[in-house]
């Protein structure tokens, strides 16, 4: 298992604490769930640094990290639902 994957999937523990059994187990049987656990990863990262940067996109960019970051929660919930 990657590291990012597994940062991905922390991090899903973490935001979703009832749904940390589901995660694990889907996570495990699901070949899909650490792709999508990776991607969650990178942009949550993403989202961070452009949050810090002061470049003049930096709010702009945090922000379309951000909506990746919601579009791929949503794409988990309907895996493990």
């Amino acid at each position: 298992m990657e590291q990012a994957q597994k940062r991905g999937l922390a991090r899903l523990m973490l935001r979703w604490p009832e749904r940390r059994a589901e995660l694990r187990q889907r996570f495990a049987q699901d070949p899909r769930l650490p792709e999508l656990c990776e991607a969650y990863e990178a942009a949550c990262e993403a989202a961070a640094y452009w949050t810090k940067s002061s470049a003049a996109v930096g709010a702009e960019r945090a922000e379309e990290y951000r909506a990746l970051m919601t579009a791929t929660e949503q794409d988990i919930l309907h895996r493990i639902s």
